[in-house]
């Protein structure tokens, strides 16, 4: 099993939250690992007002994530994320980070556990040390 994140804000976070990894406008759901080296962390603008959720995914879901029908943003073919919605699109420039496409979504789902990031999992991507966790970062007492 693997586990990806995403940041999503707080007044989005409990529809995000039952969602899973299906977008709630029909765009690619961006996600990403902290299991690669230097991966890509966003800016603090948009951290200082989200949750981390975090997405338990199976380790066939996994491997169709990272390995299967991917499109590179800087390919030339590439026409916009909305374009392919049934590939996985990688940014160069954000490291670890996947976007899913639309048509990509419901079946990954299906084996995908969506949970609240821990106090830990929320230090580690914000680079910071878990003590150092502002409360902000915590959806309702999900974590002491």
């Amino acid at each position: 099993m693997a586990t990806f994140y995403r940041w999503v804000p707080r007044e989005h976070a409990d529809a995000a939250f039952e969602a899973g990894l299906e977008s709630h406008n029909g765009s690619a759901t961006w996600i990403f690992s902290m299991d690669t080296p230097g991966f890509y962390r966003t800016s603090d603008s948009i951290t200082g007002k989200a949750w981390l959720l975090a997405f338990d995914v199976s380790d066939n879901a996994s491997t169709n994530l990272t390995t299967h029908n991917m499109i590179k943003s800087t390919d030339s073919d590439f026409k916009g994320e909305n374009k392919h919605p049934f590939k996985n699109i990688i940014k160069e420039n954000e490291v670890g980070a996947i976007g899913i496409g639309r048509h990509r979504q419901k079946t990954t789902n299906l084996h995908t556990t969506t949970r609240w990031a821990t106090k830990r999992e929320v230090a580690r991507a914000l680079n910071i040390s878990e003590l150092s966790v502002d409360v902000k970062y915590r959806p309702g007492k999900t974590w002491t």
